[in-house]
């Protein structure tokens, strides 16, 4: 697995945990599956596109 790679998976790592906090905040709990769509989701986007989500 290259540098790169992991970056991305940091930055995925980061950008959900995240999500985690705010519905936390405002008192909700997303179903396990709406998680794993949004996780799926951010799988999909670009360093770049993650970069700016944080």
């Amino acid at each position: 697995m290259d540098g790169s790679m992991n970056e991305k998976e940091n930055l995925v790592n980061q950008v959900f945990a995240k999500y985690r906090a705010y519905c936390r905040e405002i008192g909700i709990s997303p179903a396990e599956m709406m998680q794993q769509a949004y996780l799926n989701h951010l799988k999909s986007l670009t360093t770049e596109e993650l970069k700016a989500k944080l």
